[in-house]
């Protein structure tokens, strides 16, 4: 069978049409590829009780909704006004906890004032996978302690600028006196810890709210350049 010049033609056209969709198609699956094995590190927020992470959180959620994503913990202690489930924590029981514990569906369990925290390991994991955010996660330092041996995290810490000032912030809390004085003794002991912790990236002295989260901005676009390449 012969073919005539014209029908040559649209046979060369389609053979170089289909090898540069392949090229295409490869290179996009490398890229990828390479996205998934270079995902971004979730971002672990340290600090004592009433140090301010939750409000430099919120901050950066606020100013940034496209780029930064807070994973809700799991958490059995009792809902305080104007918390949301699902959006501030999951707010479970100490049994559904420890199912979910058994069943080896949590990370970065940690117990603070009698009561558990622990992360949706799945969902940490597909987050991870996705990589079209930066995950912020707010831990106790013995948990980054642990986890820090385990796991592929950036960290800054907040300290406040003296321990009076950590008293009067948790003071404005409304808990009750029992309370403040145990959540002084374990954010002393937290200070000690952070100074210790080696791994962590970043340490900020929040003595003004306006100055704290410019530094954190800060250190964050430089653990994230990719993230703020049209978010300036």
């Amino acid at each position: 069978m012969h073919m005539n010049k014209l029908e040559m033609y649209i046979i060369q056209l389609l053979q170089r049409m289909l090898s540069n969709f392949i090229q295409n198609l490869s290179q996009v699956l490398i890229e990828i590829i390479n996205s998934r094995q270079h995902a971004a590190k979730p971002l672990i927020i340290l600090g004592p009780s009433g140090v301010g992470k939750e409000t430099m959180i919120k901050k950066l959620k606020k100013k940034y909704p496209k780029i930064f994503v807070k994973l809700p913990s799991y958490t059995t202690r009792s809902k305080k006004e104007g918390e949301k489930n699902a959006e501030d924590f999951y707010f479970i029981s100490k049994e559904e906890f420890d199912k979910k514990k058994n069943e080896g569906k949590l990370f970065g369990i940690q117990e603070y004032n009698n009561n558990y925290y622990a992360t949706n390991k799945d969902i940490l994991e597909e987050s991870v996978a996705m990589n079209d955010k930066i995950i912020i996660l707010n831990y106790h330092i013995e948990t980054a302690n642990h986890i820090n041996r385990e796991g592929n995290f950036n960290y800054i810490a907040l300290l406040p600028p003296c321990e009076a000032e950590l008293q009067r912030r948790l003071a404005k809390k409304k808990i009750n006196p029992e309370d403040i004085d145990k959540r002084m003794r374990a954010g002393i002991n937290d200070i000690m810890l952070i100074s210790e912790a080696n791994y962590i990236n970043y340490r900020i002295v929040n003595d003004d709210e306006t100055e704290c989260f410019k530094k954190l901005e800060s250190y964050i676009k430089e653990l994230y350049p990719n993230f703020f390449v049209n978010n300036n």
